[in-house]
């Protein structure tokens, strides 16, 4: 399978890792809980899938953090919007 390139996703791969490492979480029980195959676990920390929301969503509860959590680490995303060519939309007044 091709790694994913997006940096986000790699990075937020790292994140959920970690946790899973730090806590000696099993992925097996952790697709179990989260009522996932275990393959889709794996893609996405060995960042070969980038899941939907949901599946995140069910992987961080299942994992005992609340879904802000897994989102919550360090990432600058003004490089990330310059290397993307995101543009932030002006607000009408």
């Amino acid at each position: 399978m091709n790694k994913i390139e997006d940096k986000y996703f790699v990075a937020l791969s790292d994140h959920l890792k970690d946790f899973i490492d730090k806590n000696n979480i099993e992925i097996a029980d952790l697709a179990a809980a989260a009522n996932l195959d275990r393959r889709q676990i794996y893609r996405l920390i060995n960042k070969e899938n980038i899941p939907k929301l949901s599946t995140l969503i069910r992987i961080s509860l299942a994992a005992g953090m609340e879904p802000q959590q897994l989102f919550n680490f360090a990432f600058d995303f003004k490089i990330y919007m310059a290397n993307n060519n995101i543009l932030k939309v002006a607000h009408k007044k």
